[in-house]
């Protein structure tokens, strides 16, 4: 075992060394866990460029919608205190949520929300929209006018319950069920639900029985205390060919669908925790892998990609990749991307973030599992 680990780290240290010279690149933040363990992080790059700071595996970063896996896990919280039923329908916890046909949206379950199963369509935005620095952001205009979004109604937004009863005029894109379409809007009425539910803070709770309970130190909801942090990235996009950076990604009313700040090496305890079938570290066992199963019979396959059935499970995305089932999420904003992946069977995750919006995340995190699953 040591030959072989010593042998990984070796490929890591070799690969990422490559990684430098990739000018798509400004600065990536990286860990891999194995056997439950650290056993690799590393910073690349830049975290910020003016003045020029390295980057490290300690850089507190936007994880954008990894942050969805911490909602599912704070309503499996309240799944196993009996608080909440995963087949029930989602009305019978937030009577005032409904779509444009209320009859057709009372069917909708909270297992359906959890796994973008529950026939909403994928360009709601009102949730990315209200983003407080939004008119600093390029093109922001001509996305308020794509989305046909008025300021009133941008400024009426002020709450996770504010953006559960706007989809009261959005049409369904499915029959509830029937496939799964990523919805990032749908994430902010899981916080409103756990919010109703419990009588408890979204935000206080991701706090004290996650980031507290996984001695998750570099981790935090709040945009000012990560921006300030002296180890903290700042993010860049490129624009007429030229790197600039961008306004701070923030937005606490949307929280639950991208806004936890973290390093890598704390989402790798987290990823720890979240295949850790053998003690209660996060969750209960059946809960953890009920989590990493898709919604039964929504799996699709596309060609020329190098998974197959892929499918959405509760804040996971799930597929199989050379005979393994692989659990994974992205994360994009502008700046922003960010990559987990996870072999659960090997006790294998990888977490890549990254402060540029050019930065093939996913790749990075596919040639480090690679490297383990090449025996």
């Amino acid at each position: 075992m040591i030959d072989f680990m010593s042998k990984k780290i070796e490929e890591l240290e070799c690969f990422t060394e490559n990684l430098q010279q990739d000018d798509k690149i400004v600065g990536v933040s990286m860990a891999v866990i194995y056997n439950n363990q650290l056993i690799y992080d590393k910073g690349i790059g830049s975290s910020r460029l003016s003045p020029n700071q390295e980057m490290t595996s300690d850089t507190i970063m936007s994880i954008q919608s990894i942050t969805k896996s911490f909602a599912a896990v704070s309503i499996m919280h309240l799944v196993e205190d009996g608080l909440i039923e995963l087949d029930s329908p989602l009305v019978d916890y937030l009577p005032y949520f409904r779509t444009s046909i209320k009859e057709e949206s009372d069917r909708i379950t909270v297992r359906q929300i959890l796994s973008h199963t529950a026939g909403l369509p994928s360009d709601v935005g009102i949730a990315n929209i209200i983003t407080p620095n939004r008119h600093e952001m390029e093109g922001y205009k001509e996305w308020q006018e794509e989305l046909n979004i008025s300021n009133g109604v941008i400024e009426s937004i002020q709450s996770f319950e504010d953006i559960t009863r706007y989809f009261k005029d959005v049409e369904l894109a499915y029959t509830p069920g029937e496939k799964w379409m990523y919805c990032t809007d749908a994430y902010v009425i899981v916080g409103d639900l756990f919010e109703k539910v419990s009588g408890v803070s979204w935000k206080d709770h991701i706090q004290e029985n996650i980031f507290n309970k996984l001695d998750m130190n570099r981790s935090t909801l709040d945009p000012e205390k990560a921006s300030s942090d002296p180890d903290s990235s700042r993010f860049y996009t490129e624009i007429n060919s030229i790197v600039e950076e961008t306004p701070y990604p923030t937005n606490i009313i949307a929280a639950p669908i991208g806004f936890i700040y973290a390093s890598a090496k704390d989402i790798a305890k987290y990823l720890a925790a979240s295949f850790n079938y053998d003690q209660r570290s996060l969750l209960k066992t059946q809960s953890l892998k009920n989590m990493h199963q898709p919604y039964p019979n929504v799996e699709v396959t596309f060609p020329f990609t190098d998974v197959n059935n892929i499918g959405y499970g509760l804040g996971w995305g799930t597929s199989k990749y050379k005979g393994f089932h692989l659990i994974d999420h992205g994360g994009g904003y502008t700046g922003v991307s960010a990559r987990v992946s996870m072999i659960p069977s090997e006790k294998l995750g990888v977490v890549v973030l990254a402060n540029s919006d050019r930065t093939n995340t996913r790749e990075i995190a596919m040639k480090a599992i690679n490297i383990f699953l090449d025996r």
